[in-house]
């Protein structure tokens, strides 16, 4: 398995420089992703299709992320890292440029899906070589750093390009992806050196590490950490209109906030893994439970929602370094595989908990409930959480025979 040491003849100028191209890229990846979100009406009126089709190409490229993922990450797990990372970006950008120059809805469909098969292997590579850059003891800052780039292009990277959309088309925000890719690409390819191949083992031997169920446990917890914020954000604007009175102009500026939010807890978050990874884990989920079922009544209230959105971005990004580090400590030597598993899961639990979200909303509870329920989601993420902490520590117990009584469960 590679490790940090396999870097150690590295300055620190280069593994910055190193950092920073990693970043980019999970910006321009990230930023795309969510590009058709804004201009759904233009792509669906110049593609004379239906506002819901045009929606396929979210739920398309999510389910790329979802399966492609994870079965290219075990088929070219062996080949070296370096060369990864430069073949599969060259992917996205082919896809983005289908997409940028696509003459028909049904093209433009299968550049998403391009771009999305290469999105996380993409991002589950980026997160195993920012660990291993780390110098020892700063694991979760380099992957909170690197992290940082997905969660600028939430709060940047998709208004901006839904900006640019509706003032240039929708096709210009594709083409500035492409080209900030590429860039990244070139960057990628003179200024990071030959990175190791990855010394995991057979792929026979990698899924029967993955399936193992305390592995499959810990993506359970990033399915329902992640997806009970997703539950309640993807409706907080309705939120904050309908129900705690901002206008439109208002609420964007309130998203700003959550960003900020976000930004101070992926650091903060990545800083205090490095220290206490799972007590960092299980603060961020407590918090973010915490904040999403204050907000069902601080909603109410013009300040207090304020607030409270501030600590709920806070909250739902310190989790993030947090579960990425908790799943290769689970993951042995099928790193690059288990951390492409995880990206999958936190696709997955925002589709469910965005679900879940329209389940209450068309309910009789209406969408004053979202945030509660969504409360319960994470809640169900901590209960997980806790169940693969005790599992663990029985199995420490059972392998030592002096282990204490009270450290052993039923």
């Amino acid at each position: 398995m590679t490790n940090s040491r396999d870097f150690s003849n590295l300055s620190n100028r280069k593994r910055m420089t190193a950092l920073i191209l990693l970043t980019l890229t999970i910006f321009a990846v990230g930023t795309a992703e969510l590009l058709p979100m804004g201009l759904l009406l233009p792509i669906a009126t110049e593609t004379q299709v239906s506002i819901s089709a045009a929606g396929m190409l979210v739920t398309g490229y999510a389910l790329g992320v979802v399966i492609g993922g994870p079965v290219l990450s075990a088929l070219t797990g062996r080949l070296p890292r370096k060369t990864l990372l430069s073949s599969f970006l060259f992917v996205f950008i082919l896809g983005s440029i289908v997409c940028t120059a696509a003459p028909s809805y049904g093209v433009l469909l299968a550049g998403r899906v391009i771009s999305s098969l290469a999105h996380g292997t993409l991002f589950g590579m980026i997160v195993v070589t920012a660990k291993n850059l780390a110098q020892p003891g700063k694991e979760g800052r380099n992957i909170a750093l690197v992290g940082s780039g997905l969660t600028v292009s939430v709060i940047l990277g998709a208004p901006l390009g839904t900006l640019l959309g509706q003032h240039l088309g929708w096709r210009f925000p594709f083409l500035v992806i492409s080209l900030l890719s590429a860039a990244a690409l070139l960057g990628i390819m003179k200024q990071i050196p030959p990175l190791p191949r990855s010394k995991g083992g057979s792929i026979k031997g990698q899924l029967r590490i993955v399936s193992r169920p305390g592995f499959l446990l810990v993506l359970l917890i990033t399915i329902f950490g992640t997806g009970g914020t997703f539950a309640g954000f993807t409706y907080i604007t309705p939120i904050l209109e309908r129900i705690t009175g901002f206008s439109s102009d208002s609420v964007t500026i309130i998203l700003l906030v959550f960003g900020a939010g976000s930004l101070l807890g992926n650091i903060a978050g990545g800083s205090l893994a490095d220290k206490r990874l799972v007590p960092t884990l299980f603060g961020g989920l407590i918090l973010l439970a915490a904040s999403m079922a204050i907000f069902t009544w601080s909603s109410h209230g013009k300040a207090a929602a304020v607030m409270t959105v501030f600590i709920w971005g806070v909250a739902a990004y310190s989790i993030i370094p947090s579960l990425n580090m908790f799943v290769l400590q689970k993951a042995g030597d099928a790193q690059e595989l288990a951390s492409t598993l995880n990206i999958s899961a936190f696709n997955l639990g925002n589709a469910i908990g965005a679900f879940i979200g329209g389940l209450v909303i068309d309910s009789t509870m209406g969408l004053a409930a979202v945030p509660w329920v969504a409360s319960s989601v994470t809640l169900l993420g901590i209960a997980l959480a806790a169940w693969s902490v005790i599992s663990e520590r029985n199995k420490k117990c059972d392998r030592v025979p002096e282990c204490p009584v009270e450290n052993r469960t039923a």
